[in-house]
């Protein structure tokens, strides 16, 4: 017996409904089309904004280091009351106060932590009160001398303006109001270091005042001791070159 036949359409004929199979081609995915004017190409950024932004910043950082410096106060020293060239510096010719400014101007005054270092240096210029201390109005610094402090009338220093830094001679009146008077030089050429206050309301024909000297030469010590114990003690305000010109002795006997 023989198996029975299947017989399957071949290509290019018709199925067995009679209707030829058609091809239908594959649609693309379309492009998104390009802004007009673009050319394709992406917009390339603008550097005028950012240009801008930068300054901005710059300006900024300026304005705050500015107002930081500005604002930001350091604490110096400033002179309490008018001192004189020469003054010997003490603790209470000085006070603390806080200064706002440029730091080229603050390096040039005295910070309050050398109040230390500046105690006991010597003035070489007058500062009025409330001044700052500048750096450049002490002195340099010498080595230490001997010195003493004489008992001056009042009188002899205030009528010849004397002041620290001045040189002096020392004359000495021994045996004053008892006719036979006499009047020498105890010692020439010597500074005057320090002068004390006037107290209020004093006489200034009977006040004295501290006046300190520097002893260069200590052999003369001792006749200052003497005189400032037993003379009347004046002090000859020197020119630049009166040290040099004798002064002779004088007595009251000696006078016409």
């Amino acid at each position: 017996m023989n198996a029975p036949r299947i017989s399957l359409p071949r290509r290019g004929h018709e199925q067995s409904n009679g209707v030829r199979p058609t091809l239908r081609p594959r649609e693309q995915p379309k492009q998104p089309s390009a802004p007009p004017g673009s050319g394709g190409t992406r917009r390339k950024l603008q550097p005028l904004p950012i240009v801008g932004a930068v300054l901005v910043l710059i300006a900024f950082l300026g304005y705050v280091g500015v107002y930081s410096a500005s604002t930001k106060r350091t604490p110096v020293l400033v002179t309490t009351h008018a001192l004189a060239a020469g003054t010997v510096l003490s603790s209470g010719d000085l006070r603390t106060a806080e200064l706002a400014g440029e730091s080229s101007v603050l390096a040039s005054i005295v910070p309050e932590h050398d109040l230390t270092q500046a105690v006991g240096r010597r003035l070489s210029t007058a500062l009025p009160a409330g001044m700052p201390l500048p750096s450049g109005a002490l002195a340099a610094q010498q080595s230490q001398t001997s010195a003493m402090t004489l008992a001056v009338p009042e009188f002899d220093v205030s009528g010849a303006t004397l002041q620290a830094g001045d040189s002096v001679t020392v004359l000495a009146t021994f045996g004053a109001g008892s006719g036979g008077a006499t009047t020498r030089p105890v010692a020439r050429d010597l500074q005057i270091l320090s002068i004390g206050e006037v107290p209020p309301n004093a006489d200034a024909s009977t006040t004295t005042v501290p006046v300190t000297l520097a002893v260069t030469n200590p052999s003369i010590a001792s006749s200052l001791a003497l005189a400032n114990e037993d003379a009347k003690l004046d002090l000859l305000l020197e020119g630049a070159s009166a040290s040099t010109a004798p002064i002779p002795q004088a007595s009251q006997t000696s006078a016409p």
